[in-house]
């Protein structure tokens, strides 16, 4: 990365060139996707929920607006109630056209006749069973004799110039029999219609039942809706003194909720970003601070939309929505490149210190997001690649720009520490109390951890005005159950197959309502009927009207009416009617019957038709009948509760299984990264802490999870993983080279928390529950993993690694350990392999020297003979391995170790073999060397120690080891030494007496 940095400096316009030529290509196909707001989407699938899926697609449960009409005195009238309520209606037709679908309440004078006229046309399709038996009973001679002398007063009543024609074309009220069918379409009795109004039977309340033309997410169109239809309320409540109306709707709360999340995100994020901002810019001395932070951010996001363009043409636009939010954890590495580059302005030590770290993180981050791809949701999935391909794209741009275009203060040795910089200098991990309270926390944790429960009510995260429940309240018990329903989708391949399935269901709900299980149901189930039922009831009725029967009807209709005037052809249109070849009808026939409103109960499609009933349930029997509906073979109960069960109710097992493939995948990256088991391990025990001590506090405070936070606990697993990444590296920095860089790291750490808190955090002020939701499971849970970073996990690697080196031990890891115990049982004697090993084992260089070891272990065995018991000077020590081993072999010698190259000195001067008194490590000689008669040289003259050499050869030493084949020896030999030993890479000259 440091040589790229260098590469882009040296063709800055063809790296700028480049830069706004990638961007505006990603920029180009990132606008070109299409966003998808199925909020089905977010759902995870299966068999049962692709089902509901297609159902809830199909199916127009349009959020009705209920609009209750009241009196407001005793004295009101159902006259003014009627009035009030045409007004209403017209002013809305009139005002409000593009707005509504439909508005139902009213029937109008024609529609009665159409609807008559209809069932008469098409009587058989409308009758059942015990139709035929009532049909039976009125052919009786006393049954005709009482129906023609009603009929006669009838007509002779006011009311016969209406009643006439009825009467001619059906005197015996067989059509009545089928037009019962239709109140079926209705949901309870507590109504009735006063002027083709539906009023309570008390005619104190008017029922309106508005269908709006734009869907409740439609928010923006909605809310301008909803304030015209006030204005209109409040305009006529001032007209009418005794008449007053309220409405209440699903779009009510829909636009309450948008309304408020803007409002709280204004405010809160409003807020916060501005002290973000002040903070950022105090920090780093800079204002263009912010811009450099978020510039890595956002191209990761655009680039993420980009290729989810090319290889899929959409995405979820929830999962952009919470992917927006989850950016925040690229911030993160904008924050530790910035902090490294403020506190120590070398470009070459910054790649080298922040590199491996990013890359780490977002590597193990963006796999966890992955896991996301397990969980069978499109929007999760889509989530998941988003945010992986985002944090990815971000890291590898800040790890580019940042160093770039950050230029670090000239002054910035003179500036005072921040507030952060003394928070960040404070060894929170040595602090014995709060390394016990963790400790305590975690263990309480343990019992809790478990219990959180998971809330699939929808309606516990949606913002609820008091006023609105209130209205909802009183609307509600005025509508009664025509307000509150259940429903039930009959499904099917075609229209046909989806009515014969809803013609099961509701011969089984008829029974159910004989029983008294269901108070009662909606169906057009005994209306619009399927092709073959259709022609089972023709073939009834023509069963039924026998020629026998049809004459027997007409001589005894034409004497029993003769004594009230009637002449013998007065009710031929009965004759033809009983005598009439019917034929099947379609949906569209139906659907011409405007005042059915048919398309609030049927749909169909490419793919599926469904049918709608609702149903009203006696309480005490919901579960015992929904169990039983259940049950029915292509039919979905379409429920609050039992869908928002049938689709979250596995989301939290999801959940639980994808923290487990992502522990497993992050493991595996860790693995790949340290190649060590025990550093994996240590770095991934603290998310596994934090996810127990965040969970048992959710659950001692009871609080719950549910479909957003759960999702943004995987932003908190992103975080604690950078955490615990970046304290990992801190200490094996300081463990390797035995540089302090655990408080830059914490600094890092510090400013991300703060810009979490102030982001999300915040949002614990507002007002809307999903909100708060949101913001209560992150502050838990970055708390959570700062303090376990910051305490529990620094105490162990302090404890494990630093303070046992500090102690001339190995890390007191298992194999620590275990070479602690080869040492002081069977060591061995001739090598000290894992002895020597243990001191660069967890380090960088490890493999380097375990392989330099096995290939020179003989050459320093025959080293450590020729200098049993003499104090040896070790010249370009490299990484102190040879010294090492020689200590180990001769632990009573002094051993000295020379090396030029500061970062090999130091990683031999943190060796834990280095604090024994008798070997040290150093780039310069010390004045008194007069015990040491004996050298060792390594490689090549560099001319670096060279005269330092020739001073001790020319005065006190005695043997010169020589391991480099190439050097030029015969300088010594000319101070009077002769060569004892040359063979396989080891040449001893010995000062001759």
């Amino acid at each position: 990365m440091f040589n790229f940095n260098r590469f882009l400096k040296r063709h800055k316009f063809l790296a700028i060139f480049s830069g706004i030529l990638i961007l505006f290509v990603l920029s180009f196909l990132a606008s070109k996707i299409t966003l998808e707001e199925d909020i089905t989407s977010l759902i995870p699938a299966g068999a049962k929920q692709d089902v509901l899926k297609k159902v809830l697609d199909q199916t127009e449960f349009s959020d009705k607006i209920i609009i209750a009409i009241s009196s407001t005195s005793e004295d009101g009238t159902p006259e003014e109630l009627t009035k009030y309520a045409q007004e209403f209606i017209d002013t809305i037709n009139s005002d409000l056209p593009e707005y509504i679908h439909n508005i139902q309440g009213k029937v109008p004078e024609e529609g009665i006749m159409e609807i008559y006229g209809f069932v008469y046309d098409n009587l058989p399709l409308f009758l059942n069973d015990s139709d035929y038996e009532r049909i039976d009973n009125r052919l009786g001679l006393d049954s005709i004799q009482k129906r023609i002398k009603d009929d006669y007063k009838s007509l002779i009543s006011p009311t016969g110039l209406v009643t006439k024609d009825f009467i001619f074309k059906d005197p015996l009220s067989f059509t009545n029999l089928g037009l019962k069918k239709l109140e079926e379409l209705q949901v309870g009795d507590d109504f009735k219609l006063y002027n083709n109004f539906l009023l309570t039977k008390d005619e104190k309340h008017l029922l309106l039942f508005l269908s709006p033309r734009y869907p409740a997410s439609e928010t923006d169109k909605n809310a301008v809706f909803i304030e015209k239809l006030k204005e209109i309320q409040n305009s006529l409540n001032s007209e009418f003194s005794s008449v007053k109306s309220q409405f209440f709707g699903g779009v009510l709360y829909s636009v309450a909720n948008a309304n408020q999340i803007k409002k709280d995100i204004k405010l809160t994020l409003g807020f916060a970003s501005g002290v973000l901002l002040l903070l950022l810019i105090f920090y780093y001395r800079r204002i263009y601070i912010p811009l450099i932070l978020f510039v890595p951010s956002i191209i990761g996001g655009i680039s993420a939309i980009a290729m989810l363009y090319i290889f899929k043409g959409s995405i979820s636009a929830i999962s952009v929505g919470i992917g927006a939010i989850l950016l925040g954890i690229s911030l993160d590495y904008a924050l530790h490149i910035l902090t490294h580059y403020k506190n120590n302005n070398d470009l070459s030590h910054l790649y080298k210190d922040v590199t491996v770290p990013i890359i780490m993180s977002s590597s193990t981050t963006a796999v966890a997001f992955l896991c996301l791809l397990f969980v069978k949701s499109e929007a999760l999935n889509d989530l998941g690649i988003f945010a992986a391909i985002s944090v990815l794209v971000a890291s590898v741009v800040a790890l580019i720009l940042i160093p770039i275009f950050y230029k670090v203060p000239k002054e910035q040795t003179l500036s005072k520490e921040t507030f952060i910089d003394k928070i960040a200098g404070i060894s929170f991990h040595k602090k014995t109390p709060l390394v016990f309270l963790i400790v305590g926390l975690f263990v309480v944790s343990l019992f809790y951890f478990t219990k959180v429960q998971f809330n699939n009510d929808l309606s516990a995260i949606n913002f609820e005005p008091k006023e609105t429940k209130q209205v909802e309240e009183e609307v509600l018990a005025i509508a009664g159950s025509a307000a509150k329903s259940i429903y039930l989708v009959a499904y099917g391949n075609t229209t046909d197959e989806a009515l014969e399935t809803n013609n099961k269901l509701y011969e089984n709900l008829n029974s159910l309502k004989k029983t008294g299980k269901i108070e009662g149901f909606s169906s057009i189930g005994g209306v619009v009927l399927s092709t073959n039922i259709q022609l089972d009831k023709i073939q009834k009725w023509k069963d039924f009207w026998t020629p026998e029967r049809q004459e027997f009807l007409k001589i005894n209709l034409i004497k029993e009416s003769a004594e009230f005037g009637f002449r013998a052809e007065s009710f031929e249109s009965l004759y033809d009617q009983v005598s009439k070849d019917f034929d099947p009808i379609y949906l569209e026939d139906y659907r011409n019957t405007k005042t059915l409103y048919l398309d609030d109960f049927v749909s169909s499609g490419q793919e599926i038709a469904t049918v709608t009933t609702s149903i009203n349930l006696n309480p005490g029997t919901e579960e015992q009948v929904l169990a039983n509906l259940k049950d029915a073979e292509n039919v979905v109960v379409v429920d609050r509760k039992q869908i928002n069960q049938s689709f979250l109710g596995n989301l939290k097992d999801d959940f639980n299984q994808l923290i487990v493939y992502s522990i497993i995948a992050v493991f595996l990256i860790l693995i790949l990264f340290y190649r060590s088991f025990v550093l994996s391990f240590l770095t991934l025990l603290p998310i596994g802490v934090t996810w127990v001590i965040a969970l048992g506090m959710m659950a001692i405070f009871n609080i719950e999870f549910n479909i957003l936070n759960i999702i943004i606990s995987t932003f908190i697993f992103g975080l604690g993983l950078d955490y615990s990444i970046f304290i990992t590296n801190a200490f094996l920095k300081e463990y390797e080279f035995g540089i302090k860089v655990l408080k830059t790291y914490r600094t890092s750490i510090l400013l991300s928390v703060f810009t979490t808190l102030l982001g999300i955090g915040a949002l614990f002020f507002a007002k809307h529950p999903a909100l708060r939701s949101i913001s209560i499971v992150s502050i838990i849970g970055v708390f959570s993993a700062v303090s376990v970073a910051f305490i529990l996990q620094a105490a162990i690697f302090d404890f494990l690694f630093i303070q046992s080196r500090n102690k001339g031990m190995p890390p007191y890891t298992p194999i620590g350990l275990a070479t602690n115990f080869y040492r002081a049982s069977t060591a061995d004697k001739l090598y000290f392999k894992q002895e020597v090993f243990a001191n660069y084992r967890y380090k960088k260089i490890f493999k380097q020297v375990k392989r330099d070891f096995d290939l020179n272990k003989d050459r320093y065995l025959k080293v450590a003979e020729f200098l049993e018991n003499e104090n040896t000077l070790h010249f370009y020590s490299n990484y102190g391995l040879l010294a090492i081993y020689l200590h180990f072999k001769n632990p009573k010698n002094l051993i000295f170790g020379a090396e030029m190259d500061n970062e090999k000195l130091q990683i031999s001067q943190n060796c834990y073999a280095t604090h024994s008194e008798n070997l040290d490590f150093d780039h310069e000689l010390s004045a008194d060397f007069s015990k040491f008669k004996s050298i060792v040289i390594s490689k090549s003259s560099n001319k670096e120690y060279e005269k330092d050499i020739h001073m001790l050869v020319s005065t006190q030493i005695q043997k010169v080891i020589i391991l480099d084949e190439d050097y030029a020896y015969q300088w010594i030999v000319d101070f009077n030494f002769e060569i004892l030993y040359r063979q396989n890479g080891v040449i001893l000259l010995q000062r001759m007496l």
